[in-house]
Order: structure tokens, then C-alpha cells, then sequence
């Protein structure tokens, strides 16, 4: 319980206190105060660079590259995943009354194109890194390891929804989180869920930028299925069977690769950025 509270408060101090300049002040000075706070923050509290134990930390938040194989299968999963995840949530807010602010979480920060791009930069680039080594690695590792993959996995991607404080979406949350743990679990890989994390973040920002302003969510109960609300609920079943059979492959790939004192000390080193 100790370390769910640790990593919860590190979530949320973090997330206040990038909220704040991105806010208030303008937009290319709080974008740059809020990537600088964000490196200060994964630096200090979860990599705890230059400090005693670096390795082993970096061993469990499972800091290894993505290549070979397993990286081909999490690029499969990926497409896989988000189709689940679009399918899921029209069929969900089809059926259950979600307030609009739930679904628009930048509000009027998107209305201005430094706004668009602050908004772009701390969902696309900075969310995904953060909240994966948060919760999958300074949690979900622990978990595994005391409780077994499935309920490491799973208690995670609950604490992952709680945490993110939107009661009314909660299913999708906790969906995402499964996801994003098992990713984890199967390539013995961050990366992985930083990836599926920032292409998830990218959908939605995107979707987020071509919309009107959300002013209500009508559910089938009161207008009735729409076309739309059909093509998700035809295509959840097939999207998942498909994740799975993604899934499974990525599993047994990741499965292969060496671990424990068999890999090499460059494994635990953070692969270089796509230049």
C-alpha cells in the first residue's frame, strides 16, 4: 500500500505541477518550464540517476530496448490495440452518460495553435514517458513480483484509472492500462508502453483538434444507435480477438529474449531518440 501511495502522489505532483505554467503562462514558456520540471521529476524521483542502486532500478523499471522481433510484434500490437480502444469507447459513452468535460481535458488550450502544440507536447511526448515508468515501472514490477504477472497487471491499470481522477471513464482507463501492463509484462520492455501510450495519446489529441467543442453526449438510450455506434460494436469483437493473437505472439518473443544475468549491461541503457 505504501508504494501505491509513493507512486500516486508522484503522479499527481507531477501533473499539478505541469498543469500550472501550461495554464498560466504563455504558451511557449510554459511548455519549456513544463518539459524541464518533467526531466526534474523522472530524473530525481524515478531514475535517481548517480545514486546508489542506479542499475538494479533501471533493471526494474525494465529499461531495455525494443528490437528484433519483439519490437515487430509491439508495432503490430499497437494498431491492434487502438482499435480495441476507439471500439471500446464509442460502444461505452454510447451507453453511458459521460459529462463533456471528461472527453475534453484541455479545453480552451487547443483553441490557439501554440495551444494545439502545448498540448500535443505534454500528451504526446511527456505524459507517455512519465506515466509509464510511474506506473508500470516503479508499480507494476513490484506487484508482479510479489503477486504474479495477472494481478500486478491488474491492480496497476486500476491504480493507473483511479489516479487519473475521471470516475465516469473509468472502464476505458483501466482498459488502457491493462493493455499498456501486458505490453510491458510481454517484451520486458518500457518502451513498449511508451509507445502504445504515446499513439493512444496521439489519436486523441488529434481527434480532439478536428471537433467542435463538446457541449453534450447523447447516449443510444436517447437518440438511438447511430451508424457509428454499429461499426464499434462490429468491429470490438474482431479488434480484440486480434490484439490477443498480436498479443500472444509479442508474449512468447519477449519470452526469448535473455534476462536476469544473461543480457548485457547495454540492455539497461535508454535506447537513443529517433533522430
Amino acid at each position: 500500500m505504501k508504494r501505491i501511495l509513493a507512486v500516486v502522489a508522484i503522479f499527481l505532483f507531477w501533473n499539478v505541477s505541469i498543469v500550472i505554467p501550461i495554464f498560466l503562462l504563455p504558451a511557449p514558456s510554459g511548455v519549456v518550464v513544463s518539459l524541464l520540471f518533467s526531466g526534474w521529476v523522472l530524473h530525481h524521483f524515478i531514475l535517481r540517476a548517480g545514486q546508489p542502486g542506479e542499475a538494479r532500478r533501471r533493471a526494474t523499471l525494465r529499461i531495455r530496448p525494443l528490437q528484433g522481433e519483439v519490437l515487430g510484434w509491439t508495432l503490430l500490437f499497437i494498431p491492434a490495440v487502438l482499435a480495441v480502444s476507439w471500439a471500446l469507447g464509442e460502444v461505452y459513452t454510447g451507453l453511458v452518460p459521460v459529462p463533456p468535460s471528461t472527453l475534453d481535458p484541455f479545453g480552451q488550450l487547443i483553441d490557439t495553435p501554440m495551444g494545439r502544440l502545448s498540448a500535443m507536447v505534454l500528451a504526446v511526448g511527456v505524459a507517455p514517458v512519465l506515466e509509464e515508468f510511474v506506473f508500470r515501472g516503479l508499480l507494476q514490477r513490484p506487484l508482479e513480483r510479489r503477486w504474479g504477472p495477472i494481478w500486478g497487471i491488474t491492480v496497476t491499470a486500476a491504480v493507473f484509472a483511479l489516479a487519473h481522477m475521471l470516475p465516469w471513464v473509468f472502464p476505458l482507463h483501466f482498459a488502457l492500462g491493462a493493455a499498456f501492463g501486458f505490453a510491458v509484462y510481454a517484451t520486458r520492455s518500457i518502451w513498449a508502453g511508451v509507445l502504445l501510450h504515446a499513439a493512444n495519446n496521439t489519436l486523441a489529441v488529434l481527434g480532439l483538434f478536428g471537433e467542435k467543442p463538446v457541449l453534450s453526449t447523447p447516449t443510444i438510450w436517447q437518440t438511438g444507435p447511430t451508424p457509428t455506434w454499429w461499426a464499434a460494436v462490429a468491429l470490438l469483437l474482431p479488434a480484440t480477438l486480434a490484439a490477443i493473437w498480436v498479443g500472444r505472439r509479442m508474449l512468447r518473443a519477449g519470452r526469448r529474449r535473455p534476462t536476469g544475468r544473461h543480457f548485457a549491461t547495454s540492455d539497461l541503457l535508454i535506447p537513443h531518440a529517433p533522430r
